[in-house]
């Protein structure tokens, strides 16, 4: 019987629900609210391990909002967190942006953005003077056009502090670096201060009588090369600021080989020593994504298995409760939500179109050659292929695995030789990419099933 509530697949949509990583967003969270700015971080793990769900949950977690994109759907507004938070979130997809002559600019005006409505929230409470927050603004503005490469006129480059005009000669165009930095700091403090008597604050003091914006930066890795230096160095030069964290959620290795390509010297090979270096200095604290363990990877195989149609609705427990059995007995799937959730698409379809055998014994075993028959087509294309082609292929393919790919002059193992082993021959873990489609994690699941029949395996490549 079909459930015709729930989806036949899912999407790969950030979620405020953690999968793995709950105490890791607390702690990170709790160290952010001590941080003490100008200060740069880091958040990052392979592509697809959830870093944009890890920066939309701190956004919630530090500020009680719910970030762009998210609509109640998982989790209200905190009213309670959002009243107590010091900080104003600002959130950006640099990777939109990477085609713009300077990035930089963009940034400047999701932040001004931001900042507007929060001003306008302070005019309508009446706890700021029209001319400091107008002045605040104005001096947003004129940072943006010089960050354009445009030039600030001087009927319109006059910079207001509290109320003070500034001498013409004064104007943003002409002043060092370090002043339009302080001009700049200024400007926000002014826009997230509160009415001069203190009370019914917008936006909370911290602990030391700060309030501080925090910048959520995302998909900087998937920027070009040129795109992502030049909005670094442009966070470099203008949010340097004493008011001021920016969180980056990134693949290191993927930043760093893009560096390697934009940073002097690329055309001469002479970056990669230092392209590590150059993020280091941009990122003084670096936090890894946590490692799901065997469990976490299962439970949420499972727990996303239950959302979504199976076909027949009254055999689901059935089929859980002998793939929880078999994934909590052989570790195959790999540290990564995204392609947890493309396994659990193609186990779907597989379970609506064909029915259980008969007997407990024999539908454990389907379960098996179905995990075995459904991370080969979803990660390992050339083996599914050969299977496609050749069902009777599954004996070199067993026989392949068993022997640990020692073979690799071997044209019959031809389709497995990119793959790399997450076993030695003693059965001992290897040290593997935990994210990574190629990593070979099927060496118990077929021990377990070895011989396998052309008959058994065929209605699974049927599907294809």
């Amino acid at each position: 019987m079909t459930d015709l509530s729930k989806p036949l697949s899912l999407n790969d949509e950030p979620a405020l629900n953690n999968a793995f990583n709950d105490a890791f967003i607390k702690g990170l969270s709790e160290l952010i609210r001590h941080y003490r700015p100008p200060k740069n971080i880091a958040v990052t793990g392979y592509w697809g391990t959830g870093k944009t769900s890890a920066l939309k949950q701190l956004y919630f977690e530090v500020s009680g909002e719910l970030p762009p994109g998210m609509h109640g759907e998982e989790k209200e507004p905190d009213q309670k967190k959002n009243e107590e938070s010091h900080f104003l979130p600002v959130w950006f997809e640099a990777w939109l942006y990477q085609h713009e002559e300077q990035p930089i600019v963009a940034l400047l005006h999701e932040i001004r953005a931001k900042m507007g409505i929060y001003a306008k929230l302070f005019r309508e409470t009446e706890k700021i003077a029209n001319v400091s927050l107008l002045g605040a603004l104005k001096i947003f503005d004129d940072v943006i056009a010089l960050a354009s490469g445009k030039t600030v006129k001087p009927e319109t480059g006059k910079i207001m502090d509290i109320g003070e005009k500034f001498e013409q000669k004064h104007y943003l165009s002409s002043l060092p670096r370090e002043a339009i930095n302080k001009y700049l700091q200024q400007a926000i403090s002014d826009v997230l201060k509160s009415g001069e008597d203190g009370t019914n604050d917008v936006l909370k003091s911290g602990e030391d009588g700060t309030k501080t914006l925090v910048i959520f930066i995302d998909d900087l890795d998937r920027c070009l090369p040129e795109a992502a230096l030049r909005l670094l160095e442009g966070i470099k030069i203008y949010l340097n600021l004493n008011n001021c964290i920016v969180v980056f959620g990134m693949d290191h290795r993927q930043l760093e080989q893009s560096l390697q390509k934009a940073l002097p010297g690329a055309e001469t090979g002479q970056t990669s020593y230092y392209a590590r270096e150059y993020l280091e200095k941009i990122c003084q604290d670096i936090h890894y994504l946590p490692v799901p363990s065997q469990k976490e990877k299962s439970d949420y195989f499972l727990e996303l298995l239950q959302t979504i149609d199976c076909g027949d609705h009254d055999k689901k427990n059935v089929h859980c409760k002998i793939l929880e059995k078999l994934l909590n007995k052989h570790d195959c799937l790999p540290a990564n939500p995204r392609k947890i959730k493309i396994l659990v698409n193609r186990t779907a379809l597989v379970l609506r179109a064909y029915p259980l055998p008969g007997t407990q014994q024999d539908n454990l075993r389907w379960h098996t050659l179905l995990l075995v028959v459904v991370i080969i087509y979803v990660f390992h294309k050339p083996v599914y292929e050969q299977l496609d082609k050749n069902p009777a292929y599954i004996s070199e393919v067993c026989s392949c695995s068993e022997n640990f790919f020692g073979t690799k002059n071997d044209e019959r193992m031809r389709p497995m030789q990119e793959f790399v082993p997450s076993e030695d021959k003693s059965r001992n873990a290897l040290p593997v990419n935990p994210s990574d489609s190629n990593v070979w994690r099927l060496h118990r699941l077929l021990a377990s099933l070895n011989p396998v029949t052309r008959k058994e395996l065929e209605p699974f490549l049927r599907l294809s």
